[in-house]
């Protein structure tokens, strides 16, 4: 293993063909700051331009996956709040060719939630919830809303974005918006296990599926514009 920190709060972890991008701000249940999604949108480029890159597991460090935006170093007029960056990331994930693997610890909330939704695959905990409460703020939801657009039905999308409450992980495998669920202790394990098992593949295979998926659903022309739309951020 090698571990690459993109800056104080990402790390990257090469395991062979696997990359493990890790949220790491565990003092703040890793809060989204606009430094640290600078440097997860360089963490998803960098892992998706890698030829030897066949998976990627994205987790929290501290053993819980994130709780959404760091409202505290936004500040009281959230004029710190990391609305360029945050589309970066989104733009980055949607432009990914490498399929991406969450370990959903603990709890993903809010923008922490977004994550969740915008994988390929996620594996929860037991004990693990999802919750996108922005309604109960007064505001959109913008990226959760983008990837239940882009992946799921409108009533899915509706439970999620419209009740706000705590969705725990058997209703969020109901759902579909989970691939498995295992024990607590078992999710990282479990999830670089799904990983490498993808990575193990032939290259041509994965990336005909990845290619044909990709042409499956109308393409977006410019990732950035289309989520930049979605957050109210003016081209």
């Amino acid at each position: 293993m090698t571990t690459t920190p993109i800056g104080a709060d990402v790390l990257v972890e090469r395991f062979g063909a696997r990359a493990n991008i890790v949220l790491n701000r565990p003092e703040r249940r890793n809060a989204v700051t606009r430094s640290l999604a600078y440097q997860l949108k360089v963490a998803i480029v960098d892992a998706a331009n890698d030829v030897e890159v066949r998976a990627i597991v994205l987790r929290g460090a501290g053993g819980c996956f994130c709780s959404g935006m760091d409202l505290k170093a936004a500040g009281d007029d959230l004029a710190d709040e990391p609305r360029d960056a945050w589309t970066q990331v989104h733009a980055a994930i949607y432009e990914c060719q490498t399929p991406i693997v969450v370990a959903l610890e603990r709890f993903a909330i809010n923008a922490g939630a977004a994550l969740v939704l915008a994988a390929d695959l996620t594996v929860a905990g037991e004990g693990a919830f999802l919750q996108v409460s922005e309604i109960a703020m007064g505001v959109a939801a913008p990226m959760n809303q983008a990837w239940l657009h882009l992946r799921h039905s409108p009533a899915v999308a509706g439970r999620v974005t419209l009740i706000g409450d705590r969705l725990p992980a058997a209703e969020l495998l109901r759902l579909g918006l989970v691939t498995e669920v295992v024990a607590d202790d078992q999710v990282v394990i479990r999830a670089e296990a799904l990983a490498d098992r993808i990575a193990s593949h032939p290259l041509r295979g994965l990336a005909g599926i990845v290619s044909v998926a990709k042409r499956l659903s109308p393409p977006i022309a410019d990732p950035y514009a289309y989520f930049a739309s979605l957050m109210g951020i003016e081209q």
